[in-house]
Formats: C-alpha cells, sequence, structure tokens
C-alpha cells in the first residue's frame, strides 16, 4: 500500500500524520493538511506548523507537481463545532475544514442577521416539542481566510421555547459579491466539467463562458516583446478591456518569459485603442498574419451561489452529506468498549458483546452499539416530545429564553 495518493481520502493523505484531530507536535493532523501546488504541505499559522503567521508558505510534507489542480475545486473534508448548551441569544462557531487553502471575499461579520455580500450557513432553530423551525439564525464568515479552515460565527436568535440547531440548507452559501477562491485564483464556485469528461483530466476542466466575438483581426507585421500591436482585415469592432485570444485555440502568442499559455487563458487585454493600433496589457512576441480575436466576456468562470456541506469521499464523485458524516476528528458509531485495563479487556480494545440465553439466540455475540447522538456523527434525527424529527447538530442544543 502507498504512504499517500492524490484523492481527498483519508488513506490517500500522508499516514505519517494522524487522523486524531487534537494531535499536535511537528506534523499536526489529518485534518491540517492542504492540496498545495507543490504536493501535501501543511496548513500554516497551527502551532504545529511553528508559527502563527497564516500567509508563511505551507511547509511541504510530500511534494506532488500540481496536486491542488489535480484534484479540481477546493471540496469540503471536515465539519465541526464545540459540543455546549447555547444560550438564548449565545454565540456559537461551525468550522468547514478544505481540502486545500482557500480565501474568502466576505463582508465583515456583524453581530445581526444581516448578510449582504457575505458567505454564511443557513440554520433553523427548531423547538423542542414539534421540531418544526422557529427561526434561522445566519453563521456569517468570522476568520480563517489563506488556511483550509473557515469559521462561520452565529449568533442564536431568542426565542420563548428551548430546543436544537438543524441546517435549513446544508450549504455554504453565497450572497452578492461574497467569492471563495483557490490558490491558483480560480473561484472553488466555478463550475466544472463532470470527472472522465472528454477532453477533460480526471478532475474536470472548469467550464467557462464562450462570448462573441467583439472583432476578429489579423496581425499587421510580427511583434516582438511589445505592447504595441498593429491589425488589419478587422471585422467587428475593438473596445478596452476585451480579452485578446488566438482563433483555433493555437499557442502562437508568447509573453516576456517565453510562456504561450497567454493565447487562450483570458489573461491578455486591450488598454487602449487607435483604429488599428492596439495597446495591450503586457509585451508579447507574435508572428505575422495570425487571426486574433477579441471578446469582452469570453472565459468568465460560470460560478455557483453555494457550497454544499457534503464530505469528499475517496474519489472525486463521491461526497457524503452531513447526516452520514462524522465530524472532523471523530468515527461514526461504533461499539461499547470495555474500559482500559478491566479484567479481560485488550487495553480497552475488546467490545462487550450480548449474550444469548440459551445458547440460540439470534443476537447472541452481537455488539452492543453507540446511539448516533452518543458517537461523532455531524447530525442525527432527534424527536421532538410531541411530534416531528429533524437531523439537528450533535452536540448543540439551546436555551429557552
Amino acid at each position: 500500500m502507498s504512504l499517500w495518493g492524490t484523492t481527498t481520502a483519508d488513506g490517500d493523505k500522508p499516514k505519517f500524520l494522524p487522523v486524531d484531530s487534537n494531535a499536535a507536535g511537528s506534523t499536526g493532523a489529518r485534518e491540517h493538511l492542504i492540496a498545495s501546488a507543490s504536493g501535501w504541505a501543511l496548513t500554516p499559522g497551527l502551532a504545529a506548523s511553528g508559527n502563527d503567521n497564516t500567509d508563511a508558505q505551507p511547509e511541504i510534507l510530500v511534494c506532488i507537481k500540481n496536486l491542488a489542480e489535480a484534484m479540481g475545486n477546493a471540496s469540503v473534508i471536515g465539519i465541526d463545532w464545540t459540543d455546549a448548551e447555547v444560550g438564548n441569544v449565545g454565540l456559537f462557531d461551525i468550522t468547514i475544514t478544505f481540502d486545500e487553502a482557500v480565501d474568502i471575499t466576505s463582508a465583515a461579520w456583524t453581530n445581526n442577521q444581516v448578510i449582504t455580500n457575505k458567505a454564511y450557513i443557513l440554520l433553523d432553530r427548531v423547538g423542542i416539542t414539534d421540531m418544526v423551525s422557529d427561526l434561522t439564525v445566519a453563521c456569517q464568515y468570522f476568520s480563517g481566510s489563506g488556511t483550509n479552515q473557515l469559521v462561520f460565527r452565529g449568533r442564536n436568535r431568542t426565542n420563548a421555547a428551548a430546543g436544537y440547531l438543524a441546517f435549513a440548507s446544508a450549504s455554504i452559501l453565497f450572497n452578492g459579491t461574497a467569492n471563495l477562491e483557490e490558490e491558483d485564483g480560480k473561484s472553488a464556485l466555478g463550475i466544472r466539467q463532470e470527472a472522465g469528461t472528454a477532453a477533460s483530466p480526471t478532475f474536470g476542466d472548469s467550464i467557462i463562458l464562450d462570448g462573441i466575438s467583439g472583432a476578429v483581426a489579423t496581425v499587421n507585421g510580427a511583434l516582438t516583446e511589445s505592447t504595441a500591436l498593429v491589425v488589419d482585415t478587422v471585422t467587428g469592432t475593438h473596445a478596452i478591456g476585451q480579452v485578446i485570444t488566438v482563433q483555433g485555440a493555437a499557442a502562437s502568442i508568447s509573453d516576456s518569459d517565453g510562456n504561450t499559455g497567454i493565447s487562450t487563458d483570458n489573461t491578455l487585454t486591450i488598454t487602449a485603442v487607435d483604429g488599428v493600433n492596439l495597446t495591450l496589457s503586457e509585451a508579447i512576441t507574435v508572428a505575422n498574419d495570425i487571426i486574433l480575436l477579441a471578446m469582452a466576456s469570453a472565459g468568465d468562470e460560470l460560478i455557483s451561489d453555494s457550497i454544499a456541506l457534503a464530505v469528499a469521499g475517496p474519489e472525486f464523485d463521491t461526497r457524503v452529506d452531513t447526516t452520514l458524516v462524522a465530524r472532523t476528528g471523530e468515527t461514526l458509531g461504533g461499539s461499547i468498549l470495555l474500559e482500559s485495563g478491566t479484567d479481560g479487556s485488550d487495553d480497552g480494545e475488546d467490545a462487550i458483546v450480548l449474550n444469548g440465553t440459551d445458547g440460540s439466540s439470534t443476537d447472541e455475540d452481537s455488539f452492543l452499539d453507540l446511539e448516533d447522538k452518543t458517537s461523532g456523527i455531524a447530525t442525527y434525527s432527534q424527536d421532538g416530545t410531541t411530534s416531528g424529527a429533524v437531523y439537528v447538530l450533535n452536540g448543540i442544543t439551546v436555551a429557552a429564553a
């Protein structure tokens, strides 16, 4: 078995790191790993990383070229909060862990329910009797940008009845200008092609807008590391801000470093227009008679307005929702074990089993399993005292007014 791989599965993360979220020391835990352009790295700014600067260069633990790109969009790999009875109008935090460092754009957290231009998680405050939503609570982005763990903070809303918190929408929602970006500057909200789609790598290429050409023109005279471009045979109208690409996606333009990605990556733009004389955003080299396209909106990513809180599995197309996933550093279900040191216990590894009285019980030697709410599961189904049932956040209750 290999010591690491290139997917979000725990088994593909460096096996010398513990799964325990409380792990300390020089390496931290697997939840502290991020996929970077250079390979598996340790999130900066944590005690295990040796400094408290979240903007520091992450320590590369395993070198794998372009790992972050190979894994596609940033994926949720963990959800957690602190067990507590939250006061009637008390504060509480939800921590979302990603498989790579992300930068979030969100208006500053406010001590209310205003969500304008913010990233947030929407919860229901459900009553203990009928498990019906009495109020919604917006947990706004609070901290963590630049790392792989984002904290969302909510202020509970007053209600006469005690109850629980449940996901109103098991998603991180993005209002207005709020956005989430990956290490390469692309939006983590970008919609990608399905894994394995023709002409896309395993992880699926981004789907981008194919803008209608504002103009088609031919290079009039070869250019060598210059921003002054002369064109002819112009069809359409050139305008400042249009993106310049090569017709047919040929790698015919190179930048000052000799890279040809500028031919099609939508980074080359028009900054000034004087008839057939164009000024470009950076110096390029291009041959005579190359056909160029000038487009106003091409190359923009198609982005969604939310990220589902579905935890990534070992393959890119497998996700588990909050009703089936363990909280960060915890395990699902499990059996009741003998306490370490008990007679007959293998250092606390032996499970308690049923003892069939007549030797023929169908349940004889079956394990005694933990209930969902006593395990590490993120949400479990809670019955109301009179009616109803809802999946609620495990370990969280809310007090009455």
